[in-house]
């Protein structure tokens, strides 16, 4: 049987409180691109990947879930120069946790590190490797 899904998630949707400080720091901190912007909601896109579509709620609901007493981020974004992207966020005055390395193997080693958006939605930056090998496309 065929499967009606399509082969890639295109959009992503997170709630925040101020459209315009969440398009600010999406924008200045990560290099998103604005779509296009209105007083409810917003949408943001990146080089490569689905879209984040930025809706206005009026209760702070950050987006992360717990595993064995540590907080774990719901989006991950990869760069192809962790260690410059992670100073660069210093130099910023953004709080990002230190960069740690994990795996062996075929899936890694990697790293990674963590920062918050305005509305405390966790965020993970990582250095995996190439993705096309695990994709199929």
């Amino acid at each position: 049987m065929k499967s009606s899904i399509s082969n890639e998630i295109v959009q992503l949707y997170l709630p925040v409180t101020d459209i315009r400080r969440s398009v600010d720091w999406y924008v200045k901190t990560l290099g998103f691109q604005v779509i296009w912007e209105d007083a409810g909601s917003a949408n943001l896109k990146l080089p490569a990947g689905p879209l984040l579509f930025l809706k206005k709620t009026l209760k702070n609901q950050p987006i992360r879930f717990s595993l064995d007493n540590d907080t774990c981020a719901v989006l991950s974004f990869k760069t192809s120069d962790i260690e410059n992207l992670h100073q660069e966020l210093k130099d910023k005055n953004i709080a990002v946790s230190e960069i740690v390395t994990y795996g062996e193997g075929q899936n890694g080693p990697y790293q990674d590190f963590h920062l918050h958006d305005p509305d405390g939605h966790q965020l993970e930056i990582n250095s995996y490797p190439d993705l096309t090998q695990f994709r199929g496309y």
